[in-house]
């Protein structure tokens, strides 16, 4: 299983200690809107009695195409631990669908971060993996929970102090990515923005931050100094963050029978698919290099790229394979911290 709802790459970090009393940091929720309402993901994040901090989040489908999707509304849940100092402890992932079951544990000892993973798809035999990574200084931990957004806004906060229109690199540690673990993330400091509360209509300056990682972008929304103070006590108060994302738009899929693949069940003329050549009948084995499993699989694969590049799929047809390039439609996914907006927020434009 790929990075669920929101992509979802997201992030770990933590800031200072204040105490080493066990307290709540903070809790909420977040709502994610994709062309309709598609889930929620619940959070509680504390400081633990020796000092060091925990994020615990879970997921739950809100779409009935979510649910339809993986056979439950409980897509997974995460817990994260990390020091004072920024530096992961341990990380504990937990799926378990229709689509199967994964399960990531890690643990960390002298910097050096021992993943164990667990997959199963259905009917299969489960699938077992270890890896030792050595974590060096200042490398932040991608998840897949949209709370840890909550979190690198903080770090960016104290740490970074970007002037508009810098950016920086970061390394990335990514526990669910066995295979390529590190990754570089690259976060820039955008002009401010007019948010405005779409239940109470009020308006406010915004500070937006950049974070990008090969095709995956999101722009984190923050409060500023000049923000309502009900929904913001203090400057660089996470809000919710806005991502493009990316669909087969036109094309009906279903499980290739007997086979992995994604069989093609219908094309709509003049559908961008039409027009690159796919074909009814067809079986998408890879997109972009990258496996296909299942017809989910190439949502997943395809999700965050970005709709203005076309991407490589390779497909069965008569006994051989060929490669199309396909255009894909974008739309935007929107999540916001449900707990201070009831109904959400719009952006009207730059400050």
């Amino acid at each position: 299983m790929r990075k669920i709802a929101c992509g979802i790459i997201c992030l770990l970090l933590g800031f200072s200690a204040v105490g080493l009393s066990q307290q709540n940091v903070d809790t909420g929720n977040f709502y994610f809107q994709l062309n309709q309402d598609a889930g929620v993901e619940n959070f509680t994040y504390t400081q633990l009695a020796n000092g060091n901090f925990q994020l615990v989040s879970n997921f739950q489908a809100l779409s009935d195409q979510l649910i339809l999707d993986f056979g439950t509304d409980k897509i997974f849940t995460e817990t994260v631990i990390f020091t004072p100092d920024f530096n992961l402890v341990s990380y504990n992932a937990n799926s378990e669908t229709d689509r199967g079951t994964l399960e990531i544990d890690v643990t960390v000892k002298d910097q050096v971060a021992s993943i164990h993973q667990k997959r199963q798809a259905p009917g299969e035999t489960a699938e077992e993996r270890q890896r030792d990574v050595i974590l060096e200084d200042n490398v932040v931990t991608t998840g897949i929970a949209a709370s840890q957004f909550l979190l690198l806004q903080q770090y960016i906060n104290e740490k970074l102090k970007l002037d508009i229109s810098k950016e920086t690199t970061l390394n990335a540690f990514d526990p669910t990515d066995i295979n390529n673990p590190l990754v570089e993330l690259t976060i820039k400091h955008l002009p401010d923005v007019i948010v405005q509360d779409v239940k109470t209509q009020a308006k406010f300056t915004a500070h937006r931050y950049e974070v990008s990682q090969d095709s995956f972008k999101a722009d984190l929304i923050s409060c500023s100094a000049e923000a309502v103070a009900k929904i913001c006590d203090k400057e660089g108060r996470f809000l919710g963050f806005i991502s493009s994302t990316a669909s087969l738009a036109g094309v009906e899929l279903d499980n290739a029978p007997n086979a992995s693949g994604a069989l093609v069940k219908s094309v709509a003329d003049g559908s961008f698919a039409a027009q690159a050549g796919l074909k009814v009948g067809d079986i998408i084995t890879e997109v972009d290099g990258k496996a296909v499993r299942d017809r989910l699989d190439v949502g997943d694969l395809i999700r965050f790229k970005d709709p203005s590049v076309p991407v490589t799929f390779t497909v069965f047809r008569n006994g051989g394979t060929m490669t199309l390039q396909v255009r894909l439609s974008g739309s935007f996914l929107t999540v916001f911290r449900f707990d201070l907006f009831e109904g959400g927020f719009t952006i009207l434009g730059e400050a």
